[in-house]
């Protein structure tokens, strides 16, 4: 049975609707890259994996994992999902364009190599949707009533990213034995209240430690 290593959730400002999971040595802007996810969720090369957004001016919210093995499938719990592949030396980056570098150098169990990635994503339609219907309303941008609705929906539109390395998963991957029992089933993220929004999502941000945990750090 897979176990899950490590788990991040923050909010992110998709730049050009999309945000980039990258090795950190690449430089994400520079030529080279891959063609933006236009009409895809992913679109990734060697080094990066660039996740499609339908966002602009609206906070995303993000799920990132690592696990020691091919974790169990959730596809039912979300919208849109896609897999691929990228090389990491045992650090990865997520960069927002202008916007700055949501995370910079996340270290990961699974050390040099190739990881495979699965992306899921949920309520991208109905952001776009709640998004147009506040200009449609003719509400001034920069009334508070336009920006409280629209802070209402930061964080709606949702993201998971698993990735782990293949050639690892077999026993004795990261601290395995202690980590029986402690991973949850990632779609348990997918739970969403009368309005749609994730549970879970008020007042977390940051990392679930379990790797901390299962070494005695936490």
């Amino acid at each position: 049975m897979s176990r899950r290593l490590l788990q991040l959730v923050i909010p992110v400002t998709p730049e050009r609707r999309m945000f980039r999971i990258h090795d950190p040595a690449v430089d994400p802007d520079a030529p080279g890259g891959p063609l933006p996810p236009v009409g895809a969720l992913i679109s990734t090369n060697r080094e990066q994996l660039w996740v499609g957004s339908l966002q602009e001016d609206i906070d995303v919210r993000l799920v990132l994992e690592e696990w020691d093995g091919a974790p169990p499938p959730c596809s039912d719990a979300w919208d849109e999902e896609a897999k691929g592949s990228v090389y990491l030396r045992g650090q990865l980056s997520i960069s927002m364009g202008l916007a700055g570098t949501a995370v910079h150098g996340l270290r990961l169990a699974g050390g040099v190599g190739d990881y495979s990635v699965r992306v899921y994503a949920g309520n991208r339609d109905v952001v776009t949707r709640r998004y147009s219907a506040l200009f449609d309303r003719h509400l001034n941008p920069l009334s508070d009533e336009f920006q409280q609705e629209k802070r209402a929906l930061e964080g709606l539109e949702r993201y998971l990213v698993q990735l782990w390395r293949e050639s690892l998963a077999a026993p004795g991957y990261g601290p395995a034995d202690a980590l029986v029992g402690l991973a949850l089933v990632p779609c348990a993220l997918a739970e969403a209240g009368p309005d749609g929004r994730p549970l879970d999502w008020l007042g977390v941000l940051g990392t679930v430690v379990d790797r901390a945990l299962a070494l005695g750090v936490a």
